[in-house]
């Protein structure tokens, strides 16, 4: 417990850990420089040397055949590069320590071959000398010779020089990571801040951030969820509103016929009427309150359908016969082609949105009118003759909308019935198309979209 206290009590903000992992990055990248510096300086200095020797060595022997070019290059070579150039000639052992010694380094090598050596000076204590020794033909002997004191020199000035930049590296990297943090550290802390407003349920503003990165695609996706929050709760508390609309009046109704009857203020041959009207609302509300249920069950975000393999000439001719009543009040002439056909589909979804679109079909059409329902393997279509015009078909489709014919002919209904279909049809993936042309109502269902497909 204690140890968690201590651990949230040096909780270190997103801004500090960029800032500090940045800063640590570049100081970590100048110790290596320094660890690499401490352990190859050395070794590069001599490999870069007897690249520059054997380079030189090249120049030299293309002068050999001219002793006077080969003064000259070997005085220019000495003060241009410090290097310095001899050729000894070993026809016969000369005297001296000295000469002994090249003497025995002439001897241990083949006409052709070469050898590098560091040594020390011997008439300079402490001083290192990088040797290259080459036989020549004719009994001659190549040597070329530097100092690698200038090395330790090197090596301090290269050490104060590393600090220095080190420093200034440390100081510049500072500034520019604070700033870098800044920015980066801003734009989270706005999007936390949108975040934290949406999910209050509220609706920010500036959410874009123009940074041409992950933090802009982030901003937009917040946008949207935004917007998209938003629309879903106005249409909820739209369809709350009008769900409670639709049940206040057959609530209304009910208690008032039902507090009549119970206080035996009805005449007795009123009494029949004041029942059938009872039930006649309390169908209207079990109607509602079922088509409300299927909507809010299938707009669910996890809600998964089962298909199976079903006659659609059953589904239909099953639902033409529950309807058949609207069809005798009205005296409406069915025009009925439905052939024999399987899909699959979620058979109770399916008979769902059927039943609604034959009920419509039979419901809103005019008296003594003729409807046709027709389909075949590639599509299916409802079609009716309607009383007045509709305006805004798309409309319909969503909850509790329902045509100025309805309302002016006081039509039964609740205004969910396209509604519920669109959605089974979108959970089937199937495209249907509404079109309102000539006083004339037709629905049309799509099976396969790739075959040329009559309106």
């Amino acid at each position: 417990m204690y140890l968690k206290q201590i651990k949230n009590s040096i909780k270190l903000n997103f801004f500090k850990k960029l800032f500090l992992l940045t800063l640590g990055i570049v100081f970590f990248t100048i110790i290596i420089g320094f660890f690499l510096n401490f352990l190859f300086f050395d070794k590069f200095y001599i490999y870069r040397n007897k690249q520059n020797i054997l380079s030189i060595k090249n120049e030299v022997l293309k002068s050999l055949n001219n002793s006077e070019n080969f003064s000259t290059l070997r005085n220019s070579i000495d003060e241009t590069y410090g290097i310095k150039v001899d050729l000894r000639s070993f026809k016969k052992i000369r005297k001296g320590k000295m000469m002994m010694h090249h003497f025995n380094t002439f001897s241990s090598l083949k006409i052709g071959e070469s050898v590098f050596t560091i040594k020390e000076s011997e008439n300079t204590p402490g001083v290192m000398f990088l040797r290259y020794n080459e036989r020549l033909p004719n009994n001659k002997l190549l040597t070329l010779r530097t100092s690698l004191s200038v090395m330790k020199e090197h090596l301090h000035e290269l050490l104060f020089f590393n600090i220095f930049i080190a420093l200034i590296s440390l100081i510049f990297s500072s500034i520019f990571t604070f700033l870098f943090s800044k920015k980066v550290t801003k734009n989270i802390t706005q999007l936390k801040i949108s975040a934290q407003q949406i999910a209050r349920l509220e609706h920010p503003k500036d959410i874009i951030i123009h940074s041409n990165d992950e933090f802009q695609d982030l901003s937009y996706n917040l946008e949207k969820m935004s917007k998209n929050l938003l629309f879903s709760i106005n249409n909820l508390k739209l369809f709350v509103s009008n769900a409670s609309h639709e049940l206040k009046t057959p609530i209304s109704v009910l208690c008032l016929y039902s507090q009549a009857l119970a206080r035996d203020k009805v005449k007795e041959e009123d009494k029949k009427t004041y029942y059938k009207i009872l039930l006649k609302k309390s169908l209207e509300m079990r109607s509602l309150t079922e088509s409300l249920l299927t909507l809010s069950k299938i707009n669910s975000i996890d809600y998964k359908i089962s298909k199976n393999k079903y006659n659609v000439k059953d589904i239909i001719s099953n639902s033409v016969d529950t309807y058949d009543y609207l069809e005798f009040e009205k005296n409406i002439t069915i025009d009925l082609n439905i052939s024999d056909f399987f899909i699959n589909i979620d058979i109770n979804l399916f008979s769902i949105a059927i039943n609604n679109l034959v009920q419509n079909l039979f419901k809103y059409a005019s008296e003594d009118s003729q409807c046709e329902i027709f389909s075949n393997e590639n599509y299916m279509y409802f079609e009716n003759e309607f009383i007045n015009e509709i305006t805004h078909k798309d409309s319909l489709f969503e909850p509790f909308s329902r045509g100025e014919n309805a309302i002016e002919n006081s039509i039964e209904g609740s205004g969910l019935g396209l509604s519920i279909v669109k959605r089974i049809l979108e959970l089937h993936k199937l495209h249907y198309f509404l079109n309102l042309e000539n006083d004339k109502f037709k629905f049309i269902i799509y099976f396969n979209k790739e075959k040329n497909l009559r309106n």
